[in-house]
């Protein structure tokens, strides 16, 4: 099974990534839902603070920072010291509103949650695992007026926000119901400094060509270019790279998310995995990858056995206890000189409000908050990559700079290309096991490319047809 990382091991499973991750991705933008803005409305006032069972206000409020009010955000135990912080500040900002937590064990969080939103004491503030589920049963609250009262959609990537969007039983467009700011784990190439000085590796590669130029060197000067483990099929973290910049972020989130017509089976899909089978025919990976284990892989990049990782952000806190100032880490170049940037990640600071809260404009403020500076560092201090800034201002990917430095960077040169995606796991765990098997096949030469993804999509649509 592919590890990434997740908000809570309460809130998305791994592989499927629960059933929000395996709904379809809407092709249609639902209309705007009438708003009254705060010039309209006195503090207090409108729907937005009234029926506790209103899931699509008519009216908000942003004009509600000095009135006094308690929210109650609903914490599985893994975040609760990430979401006092992100609390914590917030009530700095806004000292008249409190943030209390009410903390879940993270094994029950999935499972009382529907419970606790259709219930009278219905928290304020929730990261749902069923998304669709809530916005079914009319537990979450309709974010359009919001959104458009306070302008996320313009501050936040688009990519950062379509998981929290639902039109007609599908994710990915239409109305938004979980919305916040933009952070979450990189996913890219962790090198080895020292054996990148040794190739000649000065500057971060631009294109997956250049990337493939320093490997070439270093398989020639007998260090073994990609440290990596298969047993488990985290291989797979590559192979997702590579489906992102060949097929684009877009394309791939179509597939995670189930939009109708979609397949897999395409060219780009294809391309991807001939240039993963070609490193793999290069010699570039170790003799007994297929054999090697996530523990084991970790060991072998701390104890100088190759030069490239494939892995995401989380790592670091494993990583750190031996070889701290030794590695570094940039994203996965594009295919292209000039193309687009790409990346799985997952967002830790979206929430949703629920439909039973009675302060749903205070609420909406805590989400806007979200979206600022202040909100990005607690995100950070937690160990996330996150935007504390325009994203289109994102500098350049550097092998200089701390560490923390390069995983900024790198979330937000993918943040400014909107190239946030997803696992291809994430889309059925049927895809996620037989995709483990095909890379498997794959490194050991019993499979093709071209049958590689014709199996996945059979695997895929045979999914999507039993759910």
């Amino acid at each position: 099974m592919l590890e990434h990382p997740t908000p809570s091991p309460a809130r998305r499973g791994t592989g499927a990534a629960g059933r929000r991750l395996r709904a379809s991705l809407a092709a249609i933008a639902a209309g705007s839902a009438l708003v009254t803005l705060a010039a309209c409305s006195a503090p207090g006032s409108g729907s937005g603070s009234g029926s506790p069972a209103d899931a699509t206000p008519t009216a908000v409020n942003t004009a509600v920072g000095d009135t006094p009010a308690t929210l109650t955000l609903f914490s599985a135990a893994g975040l609760q010291t990430y979401e006092q912080g992100l609390a914590d500040a917030f009530m700095a900002k806004y000292p008249k509103i409190k943030v209390k937590l009410r903390v879940e064990a993270d094994n029950n969080y999935n499972t009382v949650l529907p419970r606790v939103l259709a219930s009278d004491s219905a928290p304020d503030l929730v990261q749902p695992f069923d998304l669709l589920g809530g916005v079914k049963d009319h537990l979450l609250t309709n974010l359009d007026p919001y959104d458009k009262a306070y302008g996320w959609s313009e501050k936040v990537p688009a990519s950062a926000l379509a998981p929290g969007r639902v039109a007609m039983g599908v994710i990915g467009g239409g109305s938004l119901y979980q919305a916040g700011g933009s952070a979450g784990p990189l996913v890219g190439v962790f090198y080895n400094k020292d054996l990148a000085a040794k190739v000649g590796m000065k500057t971060v590669p631009s294109t997956v060509a250049e990337l493939e130029t320093v490997m070439a060197k270093a398989k020639k000067q007998g260090i073994t270019p990609i440290v990596a483990s298969n047993q488990d099929g985290l291989i797979g973290h590559l192979y997702n790279l590579l489906l992102g910049d060949y097929m684009g972020a877009q394309k791939l989130s179509d597939i995670v998310y189930h939009k109708p017509g979609v397949s897999l089976d395409t060219p780009e899909a294809v391309k991807a995995t001939e240039t993963l089978q070609k490193w793999i025919k290069a010699g570039y990976f170790a003799s007994d990858v297929n054999a090697i284990n996530q523990e084991a892989s970790y060991g072998q990049f701390t104890g100088g056995k190759g030069l490239f990782f494939f892995q995401g952000s989380w790592i670091t806190q494993t990583m750190d206890k031996t070889f701290k100032g030794k590695y570094g880490v940039f994203p996965m170049p594009p295919a292209t000189e000039g193309g687009a940037y790409a990346g799985m990640t997952s967002n830790t600071l979206a929430f949703s409000i629920a439909a039973r809260s009675k302060n749903k404009d205070a609420a909406a403020l805590f989400l806007d908050f979200l979206t600022t500076p202040e909100a990005a560092k607690v995100a950070v201090k937690n160990g996330y990559a996150a935007l504390t800034g325009d994203a289109k201002s994102a500098g350049k990917p550097s092998l200089s700079g701390s560490l923390t430095d390069q995983i900024q960077t790198g979330y937000a040169v993918i943040a400014a290309d909107n190239g946030f995606d997803s696992w291809l796991q994430n889309a059925a765990p049927e895809v996620n096991t037989k995709l483990t098997q095909q890379l498997q096949l794959l490194v050991s030469g019993k499979v093709e490319p071209a049958g590689m993804v014709k199996t996945l999509q059979t695997t895929y649509a045979d999914a999507l047809k039993s759910s």
